[in-house]
């Protein structure tokens, strides 16, 4: 499912803090959904503050991230024991969709005609919800193998061409990847899994599967 999107995505590292919105009532279900591609890429990222909300059970709250802008979602619920649902908004809808103690990271405003401006959460425990830029993501370097656990996103460096990925799950494991030319699903399949993929740096890659442990190595 390979989609052409124009534009440029730089590639560096980042953190700030901005306070703390309100949170409310859930009134209707949350429900996941895969990232739907877009034809449009976001413009060349700048310099944005990180956005923290805290928060205890269910509530929603609103962002201030700027709607032109690619932003990398991270949701800590240590104690949670129940589902944990994030919702948006967005173009991007379900967030996350997990079961039990999370954390992970994800993007959103990856379509720049439907930005974020409210995240609903479904939790039964104290949480904290960060948006960054593009700083705050890790670079996966070359011939290195990058390891983790659950939902993250990485950074492919110029000069890769393809990835080594390995990873144990009972559940499903699915794999994006955004560069500048294109956003691609290159993996999307349920149990242990040992492949190799072409994947052209400088490039965003996103694993999901909140259930995994994974080892990814650009090549």
């Amino acid at each position: 499912m390979k989609l052409k999107l124009g534009g440029a995505l730089l590639l560096l590292l980042a953190t700030g803090c901005a306070p703390p919105t309100g949170y409310g009532t859930i009134v209707t279900e949350p429900r996941h959904e895969v990232p739907t591609p877009t034809t449009t890429a976001p413009p060349a990222p700048r310099d944005v503050p990180t956005e923290t909300h805290t928060g205890k059970g269910s509530g929603e709250f609103a962002t201030t991230w700027p709607p032109d802008q690619l932003g990398f979602f991270t949701f800590d619920c240590p104690k949670c024991t129940d589902n944990v649902i994030i919702d948006t908004d967005g173009g991007e809808h379900g967030l996350v969709n997990a079961i039990g103690p999370y954390k992970g990271t994800t993007w959103m405003n990856t379509e720049p005609d439907r930005p974020t401006k409210r995240v609903t959460v479904h939790a039964n425990a104290p949480w904290t919800a960060t948006i960054a830029d593009y700083r705050s993501i890790p670079t996966a370097e070359q011939g290195k193998p990058s390891s983790g656990k659950g939902d993250a996103v990485l950074k492919l460096p110029a000069g890769v061409t393809r990835i080594q990925f390995t990873a144990k799950t009972r559940g499903n494991i699915a794999i994006w990847t955004m560069s500048p030319e294109d956003r691609d699903l290159i993996l999307n399949q349920i149990g242990d899994v040992q492949v190799e993929r072409d994947v052209k740096g400088p490039a965003y890659v996103m694993v999901e599967g909140y259930e995994t442990t994974w080892t990814l190595t650009p090549a």
